[in-house]
């Protein structure tokens, strides 16, 4: 019954997407032609010409979103990510139209091309939004339910249920848990019974009859995994397994399939594909920007450093960015030349190896300003973790745990351990905390955030120095 609705589902969902593929094409027509009053200087073609092209165009645009897996159990994903998929889905078919029209001497019309992409990703997107507002109503009122059993007690199981309870929307009824150790039978954890022991898989599929099995257990209980699969290779039940990753830190987590095998990824950079796009579009631009507006500043700060103290005016040293890969970072030379012979280290209050300009330089960030050259040469962003040099992060990898995670991105200008006052000589701890944290919820606007951050505290950190 449960593969049955949701095939007729999906079914449904694909008929009324080829409606409204076909809708939004002859839509894009009589707004281009008729509606909009745009000018038609080689005339207005046959509404022949659209309908023999949309016969084609619809069945193609339907295989373009099912190739996004547009058509499976929507039921537990998240609206935005099939949002984006459809975004996608929709600029292929419509680049696709364009390269049609190109080989067919451009007798469809851009504009109209354009308007079609429009028209269809609002429509499709307007009926998924529409569906899964119906669906969220309807399971509030219990019906249209999944009825699941819980295989697991421990750590994975407890973190299952409570994103269950999180999304109630999601319709989900868990009538109870299975236990690997039968000492667990009869009590109640988490707010749910503890109907039976693994062994007892068969009659419980029977008494309680439920469509879905979430085998959640912990990796020590591997034994009673391998039973609880054998046992339920001979029911016709849907079966999730829920991975034990409660004892390894998880970054971007997902499901990768490798020819056929499914590959759990437990910590993959969030700079992946549109993703690293977008931020190295952000990145470029900016740097760019900064770069042109900031040159006379640039070229004044340059000209003081020469004139406060003799010695090159910029200073290079080589650090770590980017899965380990070393580079030469620039900045505006703050301390004096033989300072490497005073002592190496980070700065720290009142530091004598400073110059009397270096002072101002450190305290207002200014000296950080020429790594804008780094960012648009691609070796670091505008945000993110701050890198150190070789010989401290083979110091530290070795001493704090997790250390070597914050170069799964590239190194930034700022960060969010730096907006929050931890710069310099601050706890190595506190920072590393900061910036795992910044890696587990990246976004644009994220970045975005810190910018405005450090230009807001940038005269009133107590930590420059």
């Amino acid at each position: 019954m449960f593969a049955r609705s949701r095939q007729l589902f999906a079914t449904g969902m694909f008929v009324v997407d080829a409606v409204l593929i076909a809708a939004a094409w002859l839509g894009a027509y009589w707004l281009r032609f008729h509606a909009l009053g745009l000018p038609t200087p080689l005339g207005v073609p046959p509404l022949s010409l659209y309908l023999w092209s949309g016969a084609v165009l619809t069945p193609t645009a339907l295989l373009v979103l099912r190739t996004f897996r547009l058509y499976r159990s929507a039921r537990t994903s998240r609206l935005g990510v099939e949002l984006l998929a459809i975004v996608q889905a929709t600029v292929v078919v419509a680049a696709m139209a364009g390269v049609g029209s190109f080989y067919a001497r451009g007798e469809l019309s851009r504009t109209a091309i354009g308007i079609f992409l429009v028209l269809a990703t609002l429509l499709l997107s307007g009926v998924r939004v529409c569906a899964r507002l119906v669906l969220r109503e309807l399971r509030r009122r219990g019906r249209n339910l999944r009825h699941i059993l819980v295989v697991g007690t421990g750590e994975p199981a407890r973190m299952l249920l409570k994103k269950i309870r999180r999304h109630a929307d999601f319709g989900l009824h868990v009538h109870g848990l299975v236990a690997a150790d039968r000492a667990d039978v009869g009590r109640s954890l988490y707010e749910v019974p503890v109907l039976g022991a693994v062994a007892e898989l068969p009659r419980l599929l029977k008494e309680v009859r439920p469509e879905i099995i979430y085998v959640a257990l912990e990796r020590r209980e591997w034994e009673a995994e391998a039973e609880a699969l054998t046992l339920l290779a001979d029911s016709t039940v849907a079966v999730r397994l829920v991975p034990d990753l409660t004892q390894a830190f998880r970054l971007n987590p997902s499901v990768e399939d490798f020819d056929g095998m499914p590959v759990v990824l437990v910590t993959e950079s969030p700079e992946q594909g549109w993703n690293a796009v977008v931020k190295r579009a952000f990145d470029l631009a900016c740097s760019g920007l900064g770069l042109i507006v900031l040159s006379p500043v640039l070229a004044a700060l340059a000209i003081l450093v020469g004139l406060d103290s003799p010695g090159p005016v910029f200073y290079g040293q080589e650090r770590v960015g980017l899965n380990g890969r070393r580079f030469r970072m620039f900045k505006f030379r703050s301390m004096r030349v033989d300072a490497e012979a005073r002592g190496s280290g980070w700065t720290v209050k009142d530091d004598p190896r400073r110059t009397r300009l270096g002072s101002t330089l450190r305290r207002l960030s200014l000296d950080e300003l020429p790594q804008l050259w780094n960012v648009f040469m691609g070796d670091m962003s505008l945000v993110g973790p701050r890198p150190e040099q070789p010989r401290f992060v083979e110091e530290f990898r070795g001493s704090i745990p997790r250390y070597m995670l914050r170069h799964h991105v590239k190194a930034g200008m700022t960060g969010w351990a730096q907006v929050n006052g931890l710069r310099g000589d601050t706890p190595l701890e506190d920072r590393i905390r900061y910036d795992l944290y910044y890696l587990q919820n990246w976004s644009l606007l994220f970045d975005v955030r810190i910018l405005f951050l450090t230009v807001a505290r940038v005269f009133k950190d107590a930590s420059a120095y």
